[in-house]
């Protein structure tokens, strides 16, 4: 998703869609990508505040941009970047702004011709859609969101209920997001939602098919309000659990940045963490068909998990239990390395867990109830193993002795 960025300019932010509306219509969201992107020197911070500048100065009713304004972004770009030989002085705006006169002419008329429709385009894919707008790092916020367009609706609590009926209405939590609200949550068939739940949050998401996933914390689904008659398709980054809509017609496919999962209607287990080096997909009734982007089709059996990393791939007879529980509010596990056990409960408990760099050789089979409290749950898993763990400002030290 960087790539496309990488080499632009001035002129090319400005005909680029997802940075003029994150520009002109800033959320948390949209803040916190550019700032990724300028920290690991992804762009050209230059180029990026030349054409914020002459953004600002085009968009109508807009006045002139305060200098407190620029202050403010300058010193949100640099703020991360102290460590290194980044500093620019202030005086060097007066020449960006030299600049961006220049460039009134040749993009003023696009770039208005954007503004008043604000449409995105409607032939994008799922799967670049979400290259450009899945951010894969802690978010700024603790609450669950669902984001449509420029809209983001909070939702508070630990769990959330998200639904959509045949129409595409949609309740949240069981009450009526009202269609004649100031909202893109609801009805447009040609917009892209995303369900972002957070770190210790989890949610359940009904689709306008009838199809229920129930999503694990730390994930982001993508799907419209309703599907196109001949495909249902939505994007997971994260795990989901699916009880998939039977449409003979129409299958249902998951995508993933790794492998895309096809089925008819089924009910299975998907866990796709960009952080993790495995993707997994665990079947529990049905038939489904998985396809990594770079290798050959795979038809999976119930019972059977199919593992894939970038080296190989494997398909296997597993107690479905052991992957599927988490949905149930428990986590089973069966000769497990210790390890993944503490990485899942970091993101299901949302604390940053340190752990020594090598691998303690300890694996483990038991259940743990995710309503406990963390620590009595890693008191237990010290008692029977060699384990020992101090906590400090929700950071869990790890030692195995």
């Amino acid at each position: 998703m960087f790539i496309q960025y990488y080499t632009y300019k001035s002129e090319d932010y400005l005909t680029d869609d997802y940075f003029v509306d994150s520009m002109l219509n800033p959320t948390p969201e949209s803040e916190t990508f550019w700032k990724i992107l300028i920290d690991d020197h992804k762009i050209n911070a230059d180029e990026f505040i030349s054409a914020y500048m002459t953004l600002k100065g085009l968009h109508e009713n807009q006045p002139e941009v305060p200098v407190e304004k620029i202050d403010l972004l300058w010193e949100r770009i640099t703020e991360t970047n102290r460590q290194k030989v980044f500093r620019i002085k202030r005086f060097q705006f007066i020449r960006y702004a030299a600049v961006a006169c220049s460039i009134v002419a040749v993009v003023g008329f696009s770039l208005f011709t954007f503004l008043r429709t604000g449409k995105a385009d409607p032939s994008q894919s799922i799967a670049d859609f979400a290259r450009e707008n899945i951010i894969h790092t802690k978010q700024p916020t603790n609450k669950i969101q669902l984001v449509s367009g420029s809209n983001t609706l909070a939702v508070e609590g630990v769990q959330a209920k998200v639904e959509y009926d045949t129409n595409g209405d949609l309740k949240v939590n069981r009450q009526v997001v009202a269609a004649n609200q100031p909202t893109d949550l609801v009805k447009d068939i040609e917009k892209f939602n995303q369900l972002r739940v957070p770190y210790g949050k989890r949610a359940f998401l009904k689709l306008s098919d009838g199809t229920s996933l129930w999503v694990n914390t730390g994930t982001t689904v993508i799907y419209p309000t309703r599907f196109a008659k001949d495909k249902r398709e939505i994007y997971v980054d994260g795990e989901v659990f699916a009880e998939v809509f039977h449409d003979a017609k129409c299958p249902f496919i998951i995508k993933t940045e790794k492998l895309d999962v096809q089925v008819l209607g089924t009910v299975f287990n998907v866990s796709a963490y960009k952080e993790d080096k495995q993707t997994n997909v665990v079947l529990v009734s049905g038939s489904v068909n998985v396809k990594p982007k770079n290798g050959k089709s795979t038809v999976i059996k119930p019972n059977q998990l199919f593992a894939y990393t970038d080296q190989a791939s494997t398909l296997r007879n597993v107690d479905v239990e052991n992957y599927t529980s988490w949905h149930d509010g428990n986590y089973m596990f069966h000769n497990e390395p210790i390890e993944n056990i503490l990485l899942r409960l970091s993101r299901y408990y949302n604390v940053t867990m340190k752990l020594p760099s090598n691998p303690s050789g300890i694996s483990c089979s038991g259940k743990l109830e995710l309503k406990d409290d963390l620590n009595h749950l890693l008191n237990g898993l010290s008692e029977i193993t060699s384990m020992s763990y101090a906590v400090k400002d929700n950071e869990y030290r790890i030692k195995f002795e």
